[in-house]
């Protein structure tokens, strides 16, 4: 068994004997094995770490990427080195542009129709000196006008006369690797229509959500199914509690004088022609707006049928801002990034003696967005000291902090799923040696309920703070809806469904009825009585949807989460 072992070890290790050119050097081509590292692969093939050109990020290698190792005395392989250069994007057309006052690598990416990631690669200096108002950097792509680098006036290839030196049309290779679809924001659409209410005195709402009422009679109650399968073996359940806050915040519209009539859709459907029938057939045309719990695509679906017949849609629990473009009759319920990132900057902002903001990274194409937002917010600040923090150079993070004591830490760390989990247990032990410094680490993601086996008294250590999205049952103001919940339904509320369907139908219906259809013109109120959470609505154009920009932190503190922003 050992014999065995050692041969399987030893055959993972072995030297690539494929070579090819890299530009205009002969490499050995290494394609990354499980368990290796750029410290194991230039010890295999001899060389220093430094030499290595690896074809992804130079922090992070994964299985099945490829390391070019150079070498002076191989043998170049015809073939190994086609296919070498085939791995790699031909040269990319750029433009010069200078950096107007305002800009940032969140709006030059928009304007240009380009990733952040690839304006970091064009210039590096941006990773380390940031964005500067008149500094000149490269952007992909060709300025208005100006000539393609591959033109007719090249010389023709061979292949191309023996064509008949026809001309054929210049492609640009796609980098090596999984690609990102490129996003595309909608353009803004007319402004919303408002129409009258379906009826004087009454609210009329149609919920969709997938109740999947026809497997109702499948459901078995027996003591073993219960406990073998669960509720959650049956679709029935997944949303119930949902429908539960819904129907909690009806009677509570019911003591404030507000009738509602509530037409449900049991959309189970996935295509167009499916969740369109369901609508048309379930007389959903009378509605004063849809309450439509839906995954992406039927969401996507009902959306478009709102838009076309001119009534509002919300939506409780999408975390994208993307389902607003394009369509003002939307609205996002969960709070937005920029809004979370505006509220951390307004604590921070508010506090004496401005503590120093530190945002770790990756740089990877996952949290491009995110960083561009965060950047763009913190320049329109003003009076905020920032630091991006590379977390390539994790091992200098506690005396970066030492020199900021009471500074603050912002994660926003994403490669994947794995790595990020690996990252977070790595940061909280470097804020541990830091602990006397009196750093509070901030998330925009809950990492108690991220990571099930996350380190609770490292967070607390840590002065951990995150926007927490689930129902809070040491939070005195909630007790009251936690206790009716339990009388109505004999069972606790369990994470953001009930609450958030307990607060939309109260936001939507009492504003409605005290405001009539000029709610929809401007729908925030300033007191909301009953509501569990704030909510603040704002429209960036008259032809997008409504997003929730309100936000609500929460400190980690006696191991319990302490609310310590957000309007009240």
């Amino acid at each position: 068994m050992l014999v065995g072992l050692s041969l399987s070890l030893s055959a993972q290790v072995v030297k690539s004997t494929t070579v090819g050119m890299h530009n205009g050097r002969k490499c050995y081509i290494h394609i990354v094995q499980p368990g290796q590292t750029v410290y194991s692969i230039t010890k295999l093939y001899g060389v220093k770490e430094h030499e290595a050109i690896l074809k992804s990020d130079i922090h992070h290698i994964a299985v099945d990427d490829t390391v070019w190792i150079p070498c002076t005395d191989c043998v170049v392989n015809a073939q190994a080195a086609t296919k070498a250069v085939s791995q790699q994007p031909e040269k990319k057309e750029y433009q010069f542009v200078v950096v107007e006052p305002g800009q940032t690598l969140y709006s030059l990416s928009k304007k240009y129709n380009v990733s952040i990631e690839d304006l970091n690669e064009l210039n590096p200096e941006l990773r380390t000196m940031g964005l500067k108002a008149g500094q000149t950097i490269k952007v992909l792509g060709r300025a208005p006008g100006q000539q393609s680098a591959v033109s007719s006036q090249q010389p023709a290839t061979n292949s191309q006369q023996a064509a008949g030196n026809k001309q054929q049309p210049a492609t640009q290779a796609k980098p090596a690797g999984r690609q990102p679809a490129a996003y595309t924001p909608k353009a803004p659409a007319e402004p919303a229509v408002v129409s009258p209410l379906i009826e004087p005195g009454r609210i009329h709402v149609s919920l969709l959500m997938p109740l999947h009422l026809a497997d109702l009679d499948k459901i078995s109650t027996t003591k073993f199914d219960i406990d073998q399968r669960g509720k959650k073996s049956y679709g029935a359940f997944e949303y119930i509690q949902f429908y539960e806050g819904l129907l909690l915040g009806m009677e509570r519209l019911e003591r404030m004088n507000c009738k509602v009539v509530l037409n449900v859709v049991d959309i189970t459907g996935k295509t167009r022609q499916d969740i369109e029938t369901s609508i048309n057939t379930h007389d959903v045309m009378r509605s004063d707006f849809i309450i439509a719990l839906l995954p992406k695509e039927q969401f996507d679906y009902a959306a478009e049928w709102a838009q076309r017949n001119q009534i509002f849609i919300v939506n409780p629990l999408a975390e994208r801002d993307e389902i607003v473009e394009g369509n003002p009759y939307v609205f996002k319920c969960m709070s937005s990034v920029e809004g979370e990132v505006n509220e951390l900057l307004k604590m921070i902002g508010g506090m004496s003696g401005k503590p120093h903001l530190y945002i770790i990274t990756s740089g990877s194409k996952n949290e491009a967005r995110l960083r561009g937002i965060v950047e763009e917010k913190l320049k329109a600040c003003g009076d905020i000291a920032y630091t991006f923090f590379d977390w390539a150079a994790n091992s200098k993070l506690v005396a970066t902090m030492k020199k900021t004591p009471n500074c603050f830490v912002l994660n926003i760390y994403d490669v994947n799923r794995d790595k990020n989990h690996i990252q977070v247990s790595t940061l909280l032990n470097r804020m541990a040696a830091a602990k006397s410094s009196g750093v509070t680490l901030v998330s925009l993601d809950n990492y108690l309920l991220k990571y099930g086996d996350i380190d609770f008294a490292q967070l607390q250590q840590a002065n951990y703070m995150t926007v927490n999205t689930e129902l809070d049952y040491n939070d005195p103001s909630k007790k009251d809806f936690i206790d009716a919940f339990n009388n109505l339904f004999k069972v606790d509320p369990i994470g953001a469904y009930a609450p958030m369907a307990h607060d939309i139908i109260i936001h939507f219906v009492y504003g409605l009825k005290n405001r009539g259809t000029e709610f929809w013109r401007s729908p925030n109120q300033s007191s909301v009585p009953g509501m569990l959470c704030p909510m603040f609505f704002s429209q960036s154009d008259k032809g997008h949807g409504f997003v929730n920009e309100s936000a609500v932190f929460y400190k980690l503190s006696n191991f319990r989460f302490q609310p310590i922003s957000g309007r009240y």
